[in-house]
Formats: structure tokens, C-alpha cells, sequence
């Protein structure tokens, strides 16, 4: 069954290019096109053309402003989803003293480190 496919395309694939050269080469001369006729030109009126843009332009406003309102939109909805979905504990808490937050313990650490520079600076004076 293979085989017989396989040797249908070889046929095929060598019967192909002469076919093509029957139909007439690809970058023969090309037939000349009819010339177009001359449009008349006619009087446009500047009042037509100034309410049609106007209203273009107000339209397009209106699906600015729709799309603006649309983006603001999801933006909250988006914020206000991911506040509900936090834990808990990961909740900032208006209430809570900025001393008792998860970094006290750095806040400390850093007084101590400032407290000994300083006791250090007043020890070089006092030993000059």
C-alpha cells in the first residue's frame, strides 16, 4: 500500500513540471490595462464635510471615554478581588502600631548598631 502511494507521487511529481510549462511562462508581457475614465469633479460643500467630521470625532470621544471607564472598571474590581483574597494574617491592620510589625526585631537591631556608633564617636573625642 506504501509503495503504491510512494511511486503515485513520483509520477505525479514528474508529470508536474511539464504541465506547468503548457500554461505559458510566469514573467511573460503583461496584457495592457483599459485607461480609466476621468471623474468629473464635483463642488464639495464645506458644511457636509464639517458635521460629518464632527460627528466622527464625537463618536470617537464617546468610545474613549466608554473604553477609560471600562479599564478604571476592571482595575477595581481587580483590587478589591485580591484584598478579599488575601489571608488573614497578611492583612494590613490600620490599628496596629508600626513597632509591632513583622520587622521589630530589625528596628531594634539597628538602634543597638546606632547607639554603639555613637558611644564609639564620643569615646575618640573624650580621648584626643
Amino acid at each position: 500500500m506504501f509503495r503504491r502511494a510512494l511511486v503515485l507521487a513520483v509520477v505525479l511529481a514528474l508529470l508536474a513540471p511539464p504541465a506547468a510549462l503548457a500554461q505559458g511562462g510566469a514573467f511573460g508581457p503583461l496584457p495592457q490595462a483599459a485607461p480609466e475614465p476621468t471623474a468629473t469633479p464635483t463642488a464639495d460643500q464645506s458644511s457636509d464635510s464639517l458635521t460629518s467630521d464632527l460627528g466622527g470625532r464625537t463618536t470617537l470621544w464617546v468610545i474613549a471615554g466608554g473604553l477609560l471607564i471600562a479599564f478604571v472598571a476592571i482595575g477595581v474590581f481587580i483590587s478589591r478581588d485580591a484584598r478579599r483574597a488575601l489571608p488573614k494574617d497578611h492583612r494590613p491592620d490600620s490599628h496596629r502600631l508600626r513597632e509591632q510589625g513583622p520587622h521589630k526585631h530589625k528596628r531594634q537591631a539597628k538602634a543597638r548598631a546606632r547607639a554603639r556608633t555613637k558611644a564609639q564617636r564620643d569615646a575618640r573625642r573624650r580621648n584626643r
